[in-house]
């Protein structure tokens, strides 16, 4: 979306430099790099000078900055009235989760919820990723609730709601399990890696991929069920694997000198849409708790 360019540019106008701006704007400088990218592909002119760490405008920069004002005020009117104007509440939320969460820490938020609007309709489904991002973009899926999918979906709004700790796994017999508290993460290259789908489709599967070796597996279960047989390795949120730990089943390895890892979870939904007071109530309790102790006020202590 072109508006974020234009607030890009703004920023770095005010600035003086990509990185402070996109702080600014709470963006990483990469995203806020691809968005005036774009819009110099479309205007056909470069509006950014760049010197080792500072950036500053051309002269075109300078005439579409003084302009980018108007436009965005404009745009802000626009989603004043479309809010004053909006539909009365729905009758029913749609609410698409990773299939990779439970579904007990939002549970308290959905009773709330139902006794906030008694007669409102609440359907709560398991999805991948992908299938949430697009049935948040065509209007199918309300709110959806993923790993932070670290790429630019210009219909799309996020809001950091909690986190989720992730931990490498295999089975007792599996030859990484020899040393699990001495393990490097490199040792992971050379062994079979399972690797969720419901991955697939934010940044996280660009990193998370350790060996070429790999498995694409469709439901946790089974992927679980593959892991206590001794079948490859993985990386998965702790809620998972917790009770597999705890029996035995499963051993934790845990990398020498890398401190626990934690993936931020986002509640998303279309961006421009009408907000009405459920939507406005819902996006309001789904706080986010203090970092790397909670996944939306539900602790995972061990």
């Amino acid at each position: 979306m072109q508006i974020d360019a234009l607030k890009s540019l703004l920023a770095i106008k005010q600035a003086g430099s990509i990185s402070i701006g996109a702080k600014m704007l709470g963006k990483s400088p990469s995203q806020v790099s691809v968005w005036l990218s774009s819009l110099e592909a479309d205007l056909g002119v470069n509006l950014i000078d760049r010197e080792g760490y500072r950036a500053n405008l051309t002269p075109e920069g300078e005439v579409i900055a003084r302009h980018a004002k108007d436009v965005l005020s404009e745009f802000e009117s626009i989603d004043k009235k479309i809010l004053e104007h909006s539909a009365s509440d729905p009758t029913q939320l749609n609410i698409a989760l990773l299939d990779a969460l439970p579904v007990y820490p939002f549970s308290d938020t959905l009773w709330q919820l139902q006794k906030f609007k008694p007669d409102l309709g609440i359907q709560v489904e398991h999805l991948h990723t992908k299938n949430i991002l697009a049935g948040v973009e065509n209007g199918d899926v309300d709110f959806g609730v993923i790993f932070f999918h670290g790429n630019v979906y210009s219909g799309i709004t996020e809001h950091i709601i909690g986190y989720t700790e992730i931990v490498t796994v295999v089975a007792k017999q599996h030859p990484l399990a020899q040393y699990p508290n001495e393990f490097s993460t490199d040792d992971r290259v050379g062994h079979l890696h399972l690797l969720p789908k419901s991955y697939l489709g934010f940044g996280i599967d660009r990193v998370s991929k350790y060996s070429e070796n790999y498995w694409l597996m469709d439901s946790f279960e089974m992927l679980i069920s593959l892991l206590i047989e001794g079948v490859g390795w993985a990386e998965l949120p702790y809620h998972w694997v917790r009770p597999y730990i705890e029996s035995g089943k499963l051993v934790q390895l845990r990398p020498k000198g890398v401190s626990s890892l934690w993936w931020p979870l986002q509640l998303i939904w279309r961006k421009h849409r009408p907000l009405d007071s459920t939507a406005l109530w819902f996006i309001e309790r789904m706080n986010c708790p203090k970092p790397g102790l909670s996944v939306t006020g539900i602790p995972f202590n061990r």
